[in-house]
């Protein structure tokens, strides 16, 4: 894991068994490093990809399912990007379901937008670093697959939004319902909490909002990201 993994996270691996070495600035560092050990391994360890795998994009892709049992044909899907494992699996859930023209809205924190950039240029584009509290986003690069399917098979829009709309935007989740999320799950939230950002949603008359990512936080440590940002 990358040096800007929290302690919390660490702390939970280890409590499982896991041996954790720390290594690299960003993500794609400690990524680099893990496919050195595995092919150092002589086939006694395996890769497991976090996110650019057809198997994950499977399991995700039951959110759509979910949706469709529970009665809703959403006009609009929100759903956070890092690098792209989320969002392959909404977009391959929608096509299962024939949902072509329910739109895609992708949310980052400005400082860690690679799939806004990417599918502004219509390929994957890589980060010179990542500068955002939302370390839970902090692929420097999508996954081609993701840039393709948004591009390609589903109306999608690209969202950035501050690190301060992410936080406050967890902040208002805790208020209104008592669930506390990371600030990278706060990027989806900010298009509906923040003034700034919610009129991207105005002109859809049903929104689901993906809500993901709470491993990573703690009441203090949220505390600490008002404190620093609000």
């Amino acid at each position: 894991v990358p040096t800007t993994t929290k302690p919390i996270m660490i702390e939970k691996m280890r409590a499982h068994g896991a041996e954790v070495e720390v290594h690299g600035a960003n993500w794609n560092a400690a990524d680099e490093l893990a496919r050195e050990l595995v092919g150092a391994s002589g086939g006694a360890a395996a890769y497991v990809p976090p996110y650019d795998d057809p198997l994950l994009w499977e399991g995700h892709s039951s959110i759509i399912d979910e949706i469709a049992a529970a009665g809703v044909r959403p006009d609009a899907i929100v759903v956070s990007v890092g690098g792209g494992g989320l969002l392959c699996g909404v977009l391959r859930g929608l096509q299962r379901h024939g949902w072509s023209e329910t739109t895609v809205l992708t949310a980052e924190t400005d400082g860690a937008a690679c799939f806004a950039k990417a599918l502004a240029a219509g390929e994957p584009v890589t980060l010179a670093g990542i500068t955002s509290v939302a370390t839970s986003l902090g692929a420097l690069s999508a996954s081609s697959s993701a840039v393709q399917m948004a591009r390609d098979d589903q109306p999608t829009e690209a969202y950035t939004v501050s690190d301060a709309e992410a936080v406050g935007a967890c902040a208002s989740l805790l208020d209104d319902h008592r669930v506390l999320v990371e600030p990278a799950c706060g990027a989806a939230l900010a298009l509906a909490y923040s003034p700034r950002q919610r009129e991207a949603l105005r002109r859809f008359e049903t929104v689901v909002v993906v809500v993901c990512g709470g491993g990573g936080v703690t009441h203090e440590i949220l505390s600490q990201w008002k404190a620093d940002l609000l």
